[in-house]
């Protein structure tokens, strides 16, 4: 049992089903401040392993509280826990059921320890560039409107409105760089990812958001995650198109615009889509093989500094 106790957490909207090791009830709580703080009361920094996954961001306040708490956590891959679902035979879907499978799920990976703990400073890298994308969006709206408003009064209001969403702005880049220099190591890792061409801060910056298990995975767990596996499905005769296997999608988004420029820039990215050109592929499955080829990179590049890193600290 390594001394641990995992504990499973389906994450909702307005309630948090949590089972525990060693109890047979699935315990309900509300999704806030005051069910949070009850369920995990009782919880031993020492010894307890909470799991859950991403559920659109309702799993934040429960992550930051077991941050406060230091309590280990883990966020898991809803396709990993989809698949042990398989294998155990679990066709019936409840909360009660998915707390349950969330807690044997953890048991395996923490056995075969594959488990990856969350980390305090990536959720607060994570909370930080999602509010720095919602403040961008909501000012690229309100110059949008600018330029088609007719009326001073409404012109006057949305300047107003576009001058707080620039202090906003201000007031998160601030944070952000307060955050980097209390940690040096993601400094480190945005240098790392800046010395490929295409990648700068704000790129390097929305991926250690995004996928923070970046230099820890193989090639092919590290694409299936960030959304660029390839899915086949070939049967007997049967060869149907290859598509995408669901990861984080905002990963892709990231990554569009440094694959275009590293299309244009980066001479080994050039040949390669030279290359797939010539065998007559679109431009979608090239933009797509492009990101995925940067990915692959980028992991392998972070994996090696941080050996390095981990080798040269050992040797001192």
């Amino acid at each position: 049992m390594n001394g641990k106790r995992v504990i499973g957490v389906d994450v909702g909207k307005s309630w948090l089903d949590a089972a525990v090791e060693g109890c047979h009830r699935v315990r309900r709580y509300d999704n806030d401040a005051a069910g949070i703080a009850a369920l995990i009361e009782h919880f031993d920094p020492a010894r307890d392993v909470v799991v859950f996954e991403r559920t659109g961001g309702w799993e934040r306040n429960l992550e930051a509280a077991l941050a406060e708490r230091a309590i280990t956590w883990s966020v898991v891959h809803s396709q990993g826990v989809r698949a042990f679902r398989q294998a155990q035979g679990i066709k019936a879907k409840t909360d009660r059921i998915d707390a349950q499978l969330l807690r044997g799920y953890g048991r395996d990976r923490l056995d075969a320890g594959k488990l990856r703990p969350g980390h305090r400073e990536d959720v607060t890298l994570d909370c930080l560039m999602a509010r720095q994308r919602q403040l961008k969006a909501m000012r690229h709206a309100e110059s949008c409107r600018l330029a088609t408003a007719a009326l001073e009064a409404v012109r006057s209001s949305i300047e107003r409105m576009i001058a707080a969403l620039d202090a906003a702005l201000a007031a998160i880049a601030a944070e952000l760089a307060r955050h980097e220099k209390e940690h040096t190591d993601l400094v480190f890792k945005e240098e790392i990812l800046c010395g490929q061409i295409g990648v700068a801060e704000q790129t390097a910056r929305g991926i250690l958001a995004e996928l923070p298990e970046l230099g820890r995975l193989d090639r092919k767990a590290v694409t299936a995650l960030g959304g660029l596996a390839p899915r086949v499905h070939e049967s007997g005769s049967i060869r149907k198109r290859r598509g995408l296997a669901p990861g984080r999608t905002s990963i892709k988004v990231i990554l569009f615009n440094p694959a275009r420029t590293a299309m244009r820039f980066d001479p080994q990215i050039k040949e390669f889509c030279g290359r797939l050109r010539a065998r007559g592929k679109p431009g979608k499955v090239i933009m797509v093989a492009v990101m995925r080829k940067m990915l692959v990179r980028l992991n392998a590049q972070m994996r090696d500094a941080m050996a390095q890193a981990s080798t040269g600290a050992a040797v001192l």
